[in-house]
């Protein structure tokens, strides 16, 4: 059955993220550490109801998009692309659907897959191997897909720049791989280093 509005994680979420965006204005670098936890615990109840036990439903046309009502893992490949599979996820997200989507583009010429996503104005992407079956991804190596992309977007961040830097970096990168703790907590430690240095 689809997830309802009334879920909690979809109400939570929704303020969370307002109060990231106030947060990070006011420079309120304590409140924000809390938005950022509350996010992410909406985000893995949202996932962890996601995870209903069926195969990774493949999308390849957005029409294909348009049937799909309900929970489950999403993996759009091409002709679609990143976009379609942030639009896809926003839509079901509106809806109180608990879905985890990634997105695949061609296999490389030295046989890798990328998996691609959109964060806040930008975009991310890692090589990974592909799947043993292409046709058939496992649920086993959908998560590792997007684990991967996360520690991708760790690694690429500036440690050498300063804390505001590297915490604006991974607020705008987070989106892109929505069920990677070792984001969130990153943010909110950078958040401590700024009540610290500016208390």
């Amino acid at each position: 059955m689809p997830r309802k509005k009334n879920e909690p994680w979809f109400k939570n979420e929704a303020n969370a993220v307002i109060g990231i965006d106030a947060c990070r204005a006011s420079q309120d670098w304590a409140a924000l550490a809390k938005h950022i936890q509350d996010v992410c615990t909406a985000r893995m109840q949202r996932a962890d109801a996601s995870r209903n036990g069926a195969k990774v439903q493949i999308v390849q046309s957005r029409e294909d998009a348009e049937e799909l009502h309900d929970t489950g893992r999403y993996l759009f490949q091409p002709p679609l692309v990143a976009r379609d599979a942030a639009m896809f996820d926003n839509a079901m997200k509106s809806n109180g659907v608990s879905v985890v989507v990634a997105c695949r583009e061609p296999k490389t010429s030295l046989g890798l897959c990328p998996v691609v996503a959109l964060g806040s104005g930008v975009t991310t992407r890692v090589q990974i191997e592909e799947p043993k079956n292409p046709t058939k991804p496992t649920c086993s190596w959908f998560d590792h897909a997007l684990e991967e992309l996360g520690n991708h977007i760790l690694e690429q961040m500036n440690k050498e720049s300063a804390s505001r830097s590297q915490l604006d970096y991974l607020l705008a990168h987070i989106p892109a791989s929505p069920t990677h703790t070792g984001l969130y907590n990153t943010a909110i430690a950078l958040c401590e280093t700024l009540v610290r240095d500016n208390g």
